[in-house]
């Protein structure tokens, strides 16, 4: 890809950021407070995350799935849309398989560990996409491994399987999970949070759509029960120092705005890459989690 196919990757990654920010706050002002809802996507490349992401934003192509290996995601992205009567904040992140040849140009460690310390104040789900259109690989599970140590063991507790390219059969699912000692040992330490997301791959039938809203508010309820609502990077307060620098120079250029508002758009900007200090934010090192 080019200097010129990347700039130009980023304004549109960038301008439908904003369009959908700008819509969704939109409604937010227009009615009560809503309650957002922050979640993260997870999985390797080609799993669905991008369709995924798509339903759960009730966007069809707001995340653009990626058909080749020459278009695949480098870098995180978000999207956030009004939806069931509440707010989702999605962010899609690159395969943790990106291939070999890719892997000087994407550092998928970095951005998802960025995209986790600098989203405040955490994320309510973590969820990854898993497909069933093949049997688990040596590379699925080398992904399982890899992020186990990104993550941090705790991060379970906040973790949605989602699993695509397949009937909404939950007893072909359970038999799958069954064949499978890896699978069967990550939907434990899950504890069986599980949604199917059909097969179609166009649509995610709105019957899926349900299950997932009815199993991230169990998780939440649960989560807040233990006085831990959030999943959330224990790099978490370094970045906010950093960020707080970005805050300062965006309140400079848009004086109008408030203190909470400009951090929350240097925070969303800075999760995907796009921090005036980003080579700043790449220097924090190291996995794992802390809870909040």
């Amino acid at each position: 890809m080019s200097i010129q196919e990347v700039s130009h990757s980023q304004r549109s990654a960038m301008n439908r950021a904003q369009t959908a920010v700008t819509q969704a706050e939109g409604a937010t002002s227009a009615g009560e407070n809503v309650e957002e809802r922050r979640i993260i996507l997870l999985g390797k490349l080609g799993a669905g995350k991008s369709q995924s992401g798509n339903g759960i934003l009730g966007e069809k192509d707001y995340f653009k799935s990626k058909q080749c290996w020459s278009s695949v995601t480098r870098e995180c992205e978000y999207g956030v849309s009004i939806r069931n009567g509440y707010k989702y904040r999605v962010f899609d992140t690159p395969g943790v398989n990106s291939p070999k040849r890719l892997e000087k140009e994407v550092d998928v460690d970095t951005e998802i560990r960025r995209c986790l310390f600098c989203t405040s104040p955490g994320f309510h789900a973590l969820v990854l996409v898993l497909s069933a259109a093949e049997r688990l690989s040596k590379e699925d599970i080398e992904m399982l491994d890899k992020l186990d140590k990104l993550l941090g063991e705790k991060a379970y507790k906040y973790m949605i399987l989602v699993v695509t390219k397949l009937e909404n059969d939950e007893s072909i699912l359970t038999d799958m999970i069954a064949s499978s000692p890896e699978v069967s040992a990550l939907n434990v330490k899950c504890e069986e949070r599980r949604v199917i997301f059909g097969d179609d791959k166009k649509n995610i039938p709105n019957e899926c759509l349900e299950k997932f809203d009815e199993v991230l508010s169990e998780l939440i309820k649960e989560n807040t029960k233990r006085h831990s609502t959030f999943y959330r990077h224990k790099y978490y307060d370094k970045a906010t120092c950093i960020l707080e620098l970005d805050k300062k120079d965006y309140m400079k250029k848009h004086p109008g705005v408030s203190h909470s508002e400009a951090m929350e758009i240097v925070r969303n900007e800075a999760a995907v890459g796009r921090s005036p200090r980003d080579s700043e934010l790449r220097t924090i090192a190291d996995g794992c989690c802390v809870i909040s």
